[in-house]
């Protein structure tokens, strides 16, 4: 397919992105966890990229604050205990020592950054494989041809850390994980855990809508708590390839996303091969996108990307303030050194 090459304005840095072709509709894929077939993703474009650095210290996290408030994302320096001896880069795929460390640090940061009063773990991906549509890795961890393991079907799950399996590959496509829509089914049918922590949530949205009014236009007034979804991303190493990117949610309009439908299995029911179906966004090229990365991202430059964020639904943003995001191409890297990153997935109630 031909790639459609934009006018630069700024910077050296120029990658491939991946849109959906004006008029197309996409077919959503029948797997478990994955946004539609490369194929439905015609358009693709060589756009260029601008640079988040400087990068924020713990000691500013003020800053990184504004900058996820103003753009939909933020980086911080923000080293972890398993970056310092005893422990090396393998510990950092060490489901256990996660635990016991990466994401109580995580959770502390998240909540430091956003000022929400409680940050729920939901998942973790770890991802360390190239990318081919024949050969999904994370396909492979929605295939029901092996029984998951407990990581895979625990709280939080842990995604990419079964050695049968492999690690999950970078998501080439330019998406949002949830919609309004999709974040809203996401917080009632992901995991019990979640259900309960999101009870009064629920609670006050289905009365709203039981009493015929509209969660967009009413529910920051009805007592409920505001809350937010988050991904917070970080390389195993300096990225050489397949870096991230994010676009600025001021710079996309309305008509610029395309829904689709993604399946989730259904966690914490033990014996249960139940499904649900949240809703997603891809997106169409707009020349007014303004995409972001960091350069040779290293291990303790940290990645905030908000995914759904009811305060900001209330002030009529579209897709209620979340970013579109996608790992990409960039000129000359094709051979350079397979990435490996770490994402946790967060619920956080204020």
């Amino acid at each position: 397919m031909d790639v459609e090459q934009t006018k630069l304005s700024t910077g050296p840095a120029v990658a491939k992105l991946r849109c959906v072709a004006a008029g197309h509709v996409p077919e959503s894929s029948l797997h478990n966890f994955l946004l539609p077939a490369m194929t439905e993703f015609g358009d693709e474009r060589l756009l260029p990229l601008h640079s988040i650095r400087p990068i924020h210290t713990k000691l500013k996290l003020g800053s990184a604050t504004d900058r996820l408030d103003a753009h939909g994302f933020t980086a911080v320096n923000y080293p972890t205990a398993l970056h310092a001896p005893p422990y090396t880069s393998l510990s950092l795929t060490d489901p256990e020592l996660l635990k016991q460390y990466f994401i109580p640090e995580t959770s502390e940061m998240i909540k430091d950054i956003t000022g929400c009063k409680t940050a729920i773990p939901e998942a973790l991906l770890l991802r360390a494989a190239l990318w081919s549509e024949d050969a999904d890795a994370l396909a492979s961890h929605g295939a029901n041809k092996t029984a998951p393991s407990e990581l895979e079907t625990g709280f939080p799950q842990f995604i990419g850390f079964n050695p049968e399996k492999g690690p999950v590959s970078p998501a080439s496509k330019i998406h949002l994980d949830y919609s309004p829509t999709g974040a809203r089914i996401h917080i009632r049918n992901f995991h019990p855990d979640i259900v309960r922590a999101a009870a009064d949530i629920i609670h006050h949205e289905d009365s709203l809508l039981a009493a015929g009014k509209s969660l967009k236009d009413d529910y920051r007034d009805c007592d409920g708590p505001r809350w937010a979804l988050f991904s917070v991303w970080r390389p195993l190493k300096t990225v050489q390839r397949d870096s991230l990117v994010v676009a600025d949610f001021r710079t996309c309009k309305a008509d610029d996303y395309v829904t689709v439908q993604v399946k989730f299995p259904a966690l914490g029911r033990p014996g249960s091969d139940e499904t649900h179906t949240i809703e997603s966004l891809v997106a169409r090229y707009s020349e007014g996108h303004k995409w972001y990365w960091i350069d040779k991202q290293t291990p303790e430059e940290v990645m905030v990307l908000r995914f759904f964020d009811s305060d900001l639904e209330a002030q009529g943003y579209t897709a209620s303030g979340g970013v579109l995001h996608s790992s990409v191409e960039v000129l000359g890297t094709e051979n350079e050194e397979v990435r490996g990153s770490l994402e946790i997935r967060y619920f956080c109630i204020w």
